[in-house]
């Protein structure tokens, strides 16, 4: 099992070497400049980023919702391992952990969003129980894929 704490001010140095690492991520999202003006964009939905660790190292970040106003239900938005620490299930297990509080708290199922481009996003929420739902337009025309996992 790992560990988890809430996200601190002093781990903004951390997000940005995660993004940084994650070149698909860095394109969907935001450059590790603009790691405080993105998680700032999100405050308003209330939600949760955690740091996770193995031992007392930092291996990852994450994103979840209990509550987005786009359905009413629990979202995970962001899982992001650092490079040394991938291809261990790392980041199947911070969803198997997240979707675990999310059950003890009395939700039956979580969702997840990425664009229909990023098959490898897809093939990895797919491992992680995600079920295909929907597609979805942005209002720029960007195809999304809405999966859900049942918890």
């Amino acid at each position: 099992m790992l560990n988890y704490r809430l996200f601190e001010e002093k781990d903004y140095p951390f997000f940005a070497e995660l993004i940084s690492a994650s070149e698909a991520w860095h394109e969907e999202e935001c450059r590790p400049d603009q790691a405080e003006e993105y998680m700032t964009s999100y405050k308003m939905y209330k939600g949760t980023w955690l740091i996770w660790m193995k031992s007392a190292e930092e291996i990852g970040i994450s994103f979840h919702l209990n509550w987005a106003p786009s359905n009413e239900k629990p979202w995970i938005g962001t899982v992001l391992i650092h490079p040394k620490h991938r291809k261990q299930g790392l980041a199947k297990k911070v969803i198997e952990q997240i979707s675990a509080q999310l059950k003890s708290d009395g939700h039956k199922a979580v969702f997840a969003g990425c664009p229909a481009s990023r098959l490898d996003w897809l093939k990895f929420l797919g491992r992680c129980g995600f079920e295909q739902l929907k597609s979805e337009k942005d209002s720029e025309g960007k195809e999304y894929i809405i999966t859900v996992k049942p918890v």
